[in-house]
């Protein structure tokens, strides 16, 4: 089952991610990859994560990083959180962000699971400083309920900037795994 949260999130593969430079390698740009994309100035990753509470909490400790935790499973009934991090959103006259996102998500099967979850990525508030990094306000909640097939799903972010007119589709897998057992 997809429940939508608000919050930040961590990684279980401690990755740090510091500005829109990590688009960046010796002064070129990345390839985009199917999880992490940029057009101009404007880029954004998907990130799953086991340990949300962690990263939302990080987050709002003042620093130049934050460590995250990727985790490429989710385990039967603990939640994983599917996150943006983003930057270099347009500005429009008032001199804010208008970025959406909306998550969907497909069983092993290729099925639509659960409905799709529209959040916000930024809207209303200025650009960050810099081209530095921002994490989403929008997130969507991952169980896998006792009913759900194991195997491997695909989790979409379709992201929208209002204000340049910009669009990109962010694809992640995980793989659904029964819970390890307690004690």
């Amino acid at each position: 089952m997809i429940e939508a949260m608000l919050g930040i999130l961590c990684y279980r593969l401690s990755i740090p991610i510091l500005s829109a430079a990590s688009w960046k390698a010796d002064g070129k740009l990345v390839p985009d990859t199917e999880w992490a994309k940029s057009d101009g100035g404007f880029g954004a990753q998907l990130v799953l994560t086991d340990k949300p509470d962690d990263l939302f909490a990080a987050w709002e400790k003042p620093g130049p990083a934050v460590m995250l935790s990727e985790t490429p499973t989710a385990a039967r009934g603990l939640p994983t959180v599917g996150v943006i991090l983003f930057a270099g959103c347009g500005a429009n006259a008032r001199g804010k962000c208008e970025a959406t996102v909306r998550f969907t998500a497909e069983t092993p099967d290729g099925k639509p699971w659960g409905e799709p979850v529209d959040g916000e990525l930024w809207i209303d508030k200025p650009p960050a400083d810099n081209g530095q990094m921002q994490l989403s306000v929008g997130n969507m909640g991952i169980i896998i309920d006792p009913g759900d097939p194991l195997g491997v799903y695909k989790v979409k972010g379709v992201i929208t900037d209002e204000v340049t007119k910009k669009t990109m589709v962010l694809e992640k897998t995980f793989t659904a795994v029964e819970a390890p057992p307690k004690g």
